[in-house]
């Protein structure tokens, strides 16, 4: 929702505006209006207004809105404008890196409390950037946009350990500018997912260079060689620990030749912090992992894939062919024995022939 009891408001489809009063559910708030009246509003249908909000500049349509304790309280936003990193995380950047971290009021009972959600820019790129929430049902819901210079940091909220699952679930993109560079970085766009029960283990907060205090810190993207290019815009992506971010391209780092690739599948091979993975985690990090390569894979023409799921009981096969039921166009073999043994199955993607 990205809404709070405080936010002062205006009516997307109707004239004037008002003050929160209370969150009535995750899609309905209470909005006090002039004359001491509240009424029951959509969330989608309303729009924050603060000074420095980037899309209050569009509207400049004037309304009373009440003064309540509450309003005078927490309307503030949370942050003016982005704060640049300190010296030495500059000095010390060794790769081009986007953020989002979330920290923690209370840094003694990291699990309780509000939490701070800072979005990095640890690039020597300005940043235009735009973030969506993903909502019951498959919709979208645009919660925030504006700009980033390089090497700064941004508040883009504060909310409470009940919005988290709010939270979790979203889509960034960004466009990248520099005055002089050797290419032009791609456009970024990225789902992302971020497993809710990560925020309710202690050892999931870390010090971070980024921020004060400990914290969730989830990498959105790396400026490589795949991200600076001449070529079309596209999808990037990666993957920090239990946290799924999707791509159009991913299948590429898994080629092993014209328009066909190897999957393994192996908790190891796919990520550096299997150690740190609870035994449920480890099948939904596969599952997820193997989605990300099979839709990469259909968006980038490819006709064959391996995909090496191992022996073991066999749930992580049977998850895998679950899903592959549910596309069209594809048929799905067993892998040679002779080098996968029965480890392993051959998906064909044969409506990209």
């Amino acid at each position: 929702m990205g809404i709070k009891v405080g936010d002062k408001v205006k009516f997307l489809n109707a004239t004037g505006g008002g003050v929160v009063n209370k969150i009535i559910d995750s899609r309905l708030v209470s909005v006090a209006i002039e004359g001491g009246f509240e009424i029951p509003v959509q969330a989608s249908e309303l729009l924050v207004i603060e000074p420095v909000d980037a899309g209050s500049r569009f509207f400049h349509e004037s309304f009373k809105a009440p003064d309540t304790p509450e309003a005078s309280a927490l309307s503030e936003n949370p942050s003016d404008s982005p704060e640049v990193l300190p010296k030495n995380v500059i000095n010390s950047r060794r790769s081009e890196d986007i953020f989002l971290v979330f920290v923690p009021h209370d840094q003694k009972w990291l699990i309780t409390g509000n939490l701070d959600v800072f979005l990095i820019n640890n690039t020597s790129y300005d940043v235009l950037y735009n973030h969506f929430r993903k909502e019951d049902e498959g919709n979208w819901s645009g919660i925030n946009y504006g700009s980033l210079g390089a090497g700064t940091r941004l508040l883009i909220a504060t909310i409470t350990r009940d919005e988290l699952p709010l939270w979790t679930d979203g889509c960034l993109q960004f466009l990248f500018h520099k005055e002089k560079c050797n290419k032009v970085p791609s456009p970024f766009h990225a789902d992302f997912s971020i497993t809710g029960r990560k925020f309710y283990t202690e050892q999931n907060y870390r010090d971070s260079i980024y921020v004060t205090g400990k914290g969730i810190v989830v990498k959105i993207t790396t400026l490589s060689l795949e991200t600076i290019a001449k070529d079309a815009p596209r999808s990037h992506s990666v993957s920090t620990g239990n946290d799924i971010i999707n791509s159009d391209d991913f299948i590429l780092r898994h080629k092993t030749g014209d328009r066909e690739a190897e999957v393994d599948l192996h908790i190891h091979e796919i990520t550096d912090e299997a150690s740190s993975f609870e035994k449920v985690e480890i099948l939904e990090y596969q599952k997820n992992y193997f989605v990300r390569c099979l839709e990469s894979a259909i968006a980038c023409g490819f006709l064959k894939v391996i995909f090496i799921h191992g022996g073991g009981n066999g749930v992580l096969r049977d998850v895998l062919l679950d899903i592959l039921k549910k596309h069209e166009g594809i048929e799905v073999f067993d892998a040679p024995m002779q080098k996968y043994g029965a480890g392993a199955i051959e998906v064909h993607i044969r409506h990209n022939q």
